[in-house]
This record gives structure tokens, sequence and C-alpha cells, in this order.
């Protein structure tokens, strides 16, 4: 589908900046250029680099850049993951580059279903996913192959003390193949996939008294000829999780008043183009937009962590806002905001409406929804704090939670539709919190 024509008329665009400029203080003039990669406290930086802002309004062609690198530079970007850490790397210096001041803030957290980890054998260092069940934990030892962790894969092994491969399949449970492995003396276990992709699983909760991890097909043939010829291999299966929010401020000294976000954690193996580089190439490409013509003090903008293993990190930060006595007026989120012919709007009436109506003012197709059985997001967690939430999401699930989630297979012009929808609805409701 070719991109469509924007559909937000340019007056309304300007208008609405200039209701959300004259409301509340600015730092800088439209059209200006900031120092990158320092955030407020670089604007005199003379050697930094400087980016040009733009014009104040959302532009799909940028969000898509940051989609190309979210997902195919970066590509799969679970929660604790050296992905994640370089997401949040890539996201940070974006927003200190358009001047905000940028906190990184690390959290920790029980209860993930994925918990990446490592594998190192035979030089090399391969990504690990610690199965439901294991405690973790660090081991160094001899390896040993199992085949597919039965009577005959073992064979009378004496398994003491090292380190058991095996291979996924053989119609054996994870849960059995641990215990075979750890009844003959196992002091850890590694399951290979034995089809493309990464491993997650479950031993059964609480099974396990060692770490049982699960890698890929390709770390599986680098790791099963190490264990084949005696070698020694280290897993490292982190004990708890661990992850990092992004919270960018014009002012550093003050509470957010309403804060825009998105989760940029994806399930494992799942570029995630649309689930959710799309929602936090939104969130970017808006900060990026209301930037240009002056950062607007209470206006904040961040990107969760560790959505996909349970809304991990909008919790945490939903918490600490708490804490400070400090929760926004109102919490805008994206998620999956670039597949569909229409844009669902969750979360409280008046939000829900007063979206509404501005949709119907750009002529965007957009209404009220709800979200599906077993299906979360960000908002809920600042919703259970009492904070009125909305929720902007495209109505077209595509590929998500798949390997086919990739760039190709979202709409350019759904993004544009979504991002303008967000650009008038974020500078509405910050206009209604400016006037009190």
């Amino acid at each position: 589908m070719a991109p469509m024509s924007r559909r937000v008329p340019l007056a309304l665009v300007a208008a609405l900046a200039l209701l959300v400029a004259g409301a509340c203080s600015s730092t800088t003039g439209s059209g200006d250029t900031r120092p990158a990669g320092g955030g407020a406290s670089s604007a005199t930086t003379a050697t930094a680099t400087r980016v040009t802002l733009g014009p104040p309004e959302f532009g799909a062609d940028r969000a898509m850049e940051h989609i190309k690198e979210l997902s195919q530079t970066i590509g799969p970007r679970v929660a604790g993951s050296d992905q994640e850490t370089a997401t949040v790397e890539y996201i940070a210096g974006q927003l200190r580059a358009l001047g905000y001041d940028v906190q990184v803030q690390d959290f920790a957290y029980e209860g993930d279903r994925w918990r990446a980890g490592q594998v190192t054998a035979g030089g090399q260092t391969f990504e690990s996913f610690t199965m439901t069940g294991s405690p973790g934990g660090s081991v160094t030892a001899p390896a040993a192959y199992i085949g597919v962790g039965d009577e005959e894969g073992i064979a009378g092994q004496n398994l003491q003390g090292k380190i058991a491969v095996t291979d996924r399949g053989g119609d054996i449970p994870f849960g059995q193949k641990f215990r075979n492995a750890r009844q003959a003396g196992a002091v850890a276990l590694i399951i290979a996939n034995n089809e493309p992709g990464g491993l997650v699983g479950t031993v059964g909760e609480g099974a396990a008294d060692v770490p049982v991890v699960g890698i890929d097909d390709e770390a599986g043939d680098m790791v099963r000829m190490a264990a084949q010829a005696g070698e020694t291999v280290t897993i490292q299966a982190p004990t708890e999780s661990h992850s990092k929010n992004v919270l960018a401020k014009a002012d550093p000294g003050k509470a957010c008043q309403v804060l825009v976000g998105g989760h940029q954690d994806t399930v494992p193996d799942a570029p995630g183009a649309l689930d959710n580089a799309s929602g936090a190439a939104t969130v970017l490409e808006l900060a990026r937009a209301f930037a240009a013509d002056g950062l607007d003090s209470g206006l904040c903008f961040a990107t969760f962590g560790a959505e996909e293993s349970g809304l991990f990190g909008s919790k945490a930060m939903a918490d600490r806002m708490a804490a400070e006595g400090a929760l926004p007026r109102m919490m805008v989120n994206l998620d999956m905001t670039a597949l569909g012919d229409s844009i669902e709007l969750i979360g409280a009436a008046d939000l829900t409406r007063k979206a509404s109506a501005i949709a119907q003012r750009l002529q965007i197709p957009a209404a009220p929804a709800e979200l599906g059985a077993n299906f979360g997001s960000d908002h809920q967690s600042f919703e259970a704090k009492g904070v009125p939430v909305i929720l902007l999401t495209t109505n077209n699930l595509g590929n998500f939670h798949t390997p086919g989630d990739i760039i190709s297979s979202i709409q350019p012009a759904d993004l544009e539709k979504c991002g303008d929808l967000a650009y008038a609805v974020v500078a509405d409701l910050f206009a209604e919190v400016a006037r009190g």
C-alpha cells in the first residue's frame, strides 16, 4: 500500500502547536537546532553535534527511520538482553539530542518469562533464556551431550559435576529431561532448540534446583560440539531480572503533567517492527515534533522495558512517581501504531471521547474500544494509580510476537494517521493541563 497524503491540515497542526506554546514556557524557537547527546545542560557546548529539529508536526518518514533502527539494526529486544541495552542507548541518545534531560532508570523484577542470559562454549558466547522453574545461577563445568535426554541418550554416563547438553524433542517434556539429567548428577542443563529460533519454556514451577536454560539451534550446534568433546562450558542465568526505562523531561526539576510513552522490548525472536518499534518510534517522533517550537515543561516522554514480561517497566515507573508524589495528570500510551484501517482508543471515557472528537475533525478513522482478553499494555500501570489514561493502537495485529513482525509488514500511511492523531491528542491534553 502506497503512503497516503497527510490527513491533518497543516493549519490545524500549527494552531495546536501555538496553543501549547502559548500555554507553556518555551526555551527555543521553531526550527531551532540542538546539540546532540548532552541533554538540556549541554545547550552551550560549542563542540557538540547539532541536530535540526524540523517542523512541529508528526512525520512518518522520521518515525520509520527509528523503526528501521530498532527492528532491523538492533532486532529482537528482549528485556535484560544486550539488544535491549543497545535500544536504550539509542533512544536516550535521540532524546538528549533534542535537548531533553534524560534519565535511564534501572529496575529489577521477579516473574519474568524470559530471563535473558548467556552460554559460553568454544570461545563464543550465545544468548540463552532461563527456563521457568529454574532458579538461575552461574556454572562453569565440563559438558556432556545426552541426546534428547532419555535413558538411551544418557546411556549410563556419570554426569556428576557436569553440565548436561540435550536436544529439544523426542516427545520428552523439558521437566523430564531435567530430572533425567539431574538424577545422573548434572549440575546444570542446556536444552538446544531443534528448529530455528530461541527456546523458552518451563520445567515446572519450582521444579529445578540448578540452572536450566534454552538456546537457539545455531548456538546448539556449537554447544553440542563442545559437549561431545568434553570441553568446559559456562552458563550465566540471572537469578532475578533487570531492565531499564527511559524518561525524558524538559525540566528535570518539575513533575510530568502529561506523560507519553510506549514499550521498547519484544518477545524472543521477534524483530518487533509493529510490536513495539512502531510505538517507541512514535514516542520519539512526537518528542521531536513538540520540541521543534520549544521544550514544554511538564510534557514528558518515556519508553518502558519488560512490557512483554508483564508490564514491569511501566509499573516500576508508576511506583517511583507515586513514591515521589509526582504522578502525571494524564498518560498517553502508544502500542502497535502502524498497521490497520482504524485507530482504537482505549482508556478513560472522557479521554477517549475527546480523542474521538479530534479524530473526527481530522478525518482519521478512530473509535473507542476495549482491550481484548489476555491483552495488556503499559497504560494499565498508571491507570492502577488513578491516573487518567488513553491507549492509541491501530486495529491490525499483523505478525506480532513472531519472526514475521518486520518493517516491510507495516504501513507508513497507517503510522502517519496514528501519529497525527497522537500529536493532536497530546497537544489538546497538554493545553488543558496548562490552563489548569
